[in-house]
């Protein structure tokens, strides 16, 4: 809500600037008094002071417009037909009976930040449900770097954001960011910068251990340590993944090396070549019709050259007896060039028929070996399923496999000792996040023990026990320190569990075998309190987090939550008078009945409807004189804060 400070000055100035809702009004620079003092009355929205002077001695306060949800749309939404609430920085506060709808308001709100989504949540007689909420984020740098990023922010007014979610009743969501398309992880980036959500489920999760480590790492804030950490671990286990996995196939590989090795053996007894088999199949064909192919070419060569009348002496005639008569016709002279082509090409093909003639080479035996090769090569097709280039590369791959094989050992070594040195540098890591995590708890314990003491729980003492995490000797991810084994785990080597002694003189126990419902109210709300000072999440929803408390301590806790609404915007579900008296914005959710119909009616409620609906959550139906006073005091009282 206000921070305070000082400086001095022989003639002091204050610059004071201030925003209404009627308006902006002009910087005024005014003399001072060497001790000033400036106040604002009403909720923070009201006033922004911020000062621009030289130094002087001034002690004020600033009180900042921390709205940031403004509105919300529903429609179709189980008993809810169709509602808009509006909602104004500090304590907002619904009310209204047990089934009314208040807890479905909430539900709502969290499909727009990601959750998932039940299609019976439909109204019966409705096809589409909507949700639409209105936020602005112009100071959270956060939100407006994410809307940039996604290229989601509106133009020339950054920070301003309209998330809407639509569902069909057959099956389909539809979710917007300013009216663009977005995944429903987007939903879920967005939520997780804007809202938390707190209800009487959360208390039961406080009271499991390990979500201890998560709130600690939360209070921290320390993304970047827990991100360097996050890599080592990843990598450590990556590395003791291949080794457990090497360690699991050693008999197998064992087994695999011997037939590996009688595989390639019988491979490469053959010593197959690529496409030997075709050049093969082709010799053994001329081998098996060697006597028709030897009379064929016997034949052929008689009539082209060695014949008494062969081709090429009966072409050469040709051509000198045209050539007789070409000098009467000169159209003779073209097929004299023909006749010519024609002659020197048969001559060609003579030449080469005599060579292959001289070159064939049947003799006796040659057949049969050329038939068993063929037979080898077959076999290892067949047994492989492969043709030759495919058994070829499959050579390739088995002597790389049978390469690793024989290095097994050479590779568990080396594994070893990349582990080892991957070891130490992720417990360096884990030793600077737990360093981190030794102050933050320090703080934390402060923090929640003043916030307890304001909740009336006086006598109790908030402290978190933080010791290494065990191991056994021999475990592939523990480390030796000093005389005990740590075991390095993804969230580091911190064993973290939140303790309490809620009386004097009693020893400190878990949450779980101490604290009674109320008192994990108190506790949880005070480890919200103190975790909101890190002002990361800029809206917080209650719901019904003041289960189980009234009378005094219920004053105290509003206070507690009063306190929170200055620096965040608050939506609170609440049963308890005192906190609804202290309400900046007080909406009461009605559940009414028309015919067959049942609906929601949702008012936000003026200072008269507020006195009343605080003096029903005293009195009950009935509202007495008393109440409404009394109703009137607590109202008046929760203006002081």
């Amino acid at each position: 809500m206000s921070s305070v400070r000082s400086c001095r000055s022989p003639m002091p100035t204050l610059c004071c600037e201030y925003t209404e809702k009627s308006g902006t009004r002009n910087p005024a620079l005014l003399p001072v008094p060497t001790l000033f003092h400036v106040s604002a009355e009403g909720p923070p929205s009201k006033l922004s002071l911020t000062m621009r002077a030289s130094p002087c001695e001034v002690l004020y306060i600033i009180y900042k417009d921390n709205r940031m949800l403004e509105k919300l749309l529903i429609k179709n939404y189980l008993i809810i037909k169709e509602a808009e609430l509006e909602f104004t920085s500090g304590l907002n506060i619904l009310t209204g009976e047990t089934g009314a709808g208040k807890s479905i308001i909430l539900d709502a709100m969290s499909l727009i930040l990601g959750e998932r989504a039940d299609y019976s949540i439909i109204r019966k007689d409705k096809e589409k449900m909507v949700v639409e909420g209105y936020f602005n984020f112009k100071s959270n740098k956060r939100v407006i770097k994410f809307l940039r990023e996604k290229e989601l922010h509106a133009e020339g007014n950054d920070g301003y954001v309209i998330i809407r979610r639509e569902l069909q009743k057959r099956g389909i969501s539809r979710n917007f960011i300013n009216d663009i398309p977005v995944l429903i992880n987007d939903f879920k980036t967005l939520g997780d910068l804007i809202v938390d959500i707190h209800s009487q489920n959360e208390h039961q999760s406080l009271l499991k251990k390990e979500t201890h480590i998560e709130i600690i790492d939360e209070f921290i804030n320390k993304e970047e340590t827990l991100s360097k950490y996050s890599e080592k671990f990843t990598a450590l286990k990556g590395l003791t993944s291949r080794y457990n996995e090497l360690l699991s196939k050693k008999d197998e590989l064992i087994q695999k090396k011997g037939f590996l090795e009688f595989q390639l053996k019988e491979i490469n007894n053959v010593n197959p070549e690529d496409k030997e088999d075709e050049v093969l199949e082709n010799e053994l064909s001329k081998l098996e019709n060697s006597e028709e192919i030897s009379l064929s070419l016997n034949k052929s060569l008689e009539l082209l050259h060695n014949g008494e009348n062969n081709i090429i002496a009966g072409l050469s005639l040709v051509i000198k007896e045209l050539k007789k008569i070409s000098k009467y016709d000169n159209e003779l002279i073209k097929l004299i060039e023909e006749a010519d082509a024609a002659y020197i090409n048969i001559k060609d093909v003579t030449e080469t028929l005599t060579e292959y003639y001289a070159n064939l080479n049947f003799e006796q035996g040659k057949i049969e070996k050329v038939r068993d090769r063929l037979g080898a090569l077959n076999y290892l097709k067949k047994k492989y399923n492969l043709k030759l280039p495919g058994i070829l590369e499959k050579v390739k791959i088995m002597s790389e496999e049978l390469l690793f094989t024989d290095n097994y050992d050479n590779e568990i070594e080396k594994l070893e000792k990349e582990i080892e040195t991957e070891k130490m540098s992720t417990y360096k890591a884990a030793l600077l996040l737990s360093e981190e995590r030794k102050k933050g708890i320090r703080q934390i314990n402060i923090s929640v023990n003043e916030i307890l003491k304001e909740t009336g729980l006086e006598n109790a003492v908030f402290t978190t026990h933080q010791t290494f995490t065990r191991a056994e000797k021999g475990e592939m991810l523990s480390i030796k320190n000093k005389q005990e084994f740590i075991l390095l785990t993804n969230k580091g080597i911190d064993d973290i569990e939140f303790m309490i002694k809620t009386n004097k003189g009693d020893n400190f126990s878990p949450l779980k075998k101490t604290a009674s419902g109320g008192e994990i109210s108190r506790v949880m709300l005070s480890i919200k309190a103190a975790l909101s000072g890190r002002g990361n999440i800029p809206i917080l929803v209650f719901d019904e987090i003041d289960a189980g408390i009234s009378g005094r301590i219920a004053g105290k806790v509003a206070k507690v939550i009063k306190e929170l609404s200055h620096s965040h915007q608050i939506i609170s579900i609440t049963h308890l008078p005192q906190i609804a008296a202290m309400s900046d914005n007080h909406l009461h959710i009605n559940k009414l009945t028309k015919g067959e119909e049942t609906y929601t009616e949702i008012a936000n409620l003026d200072e008269e409807e507020k006195i009343n609906d605080v003096a029903k959550l005293l009195s009950g139906e009935n509202i007495s004189k008393a109440a409404i006073q009394s109703a009137r005091e607590l109202i008046l009282e929760g203006k002081k804060f």
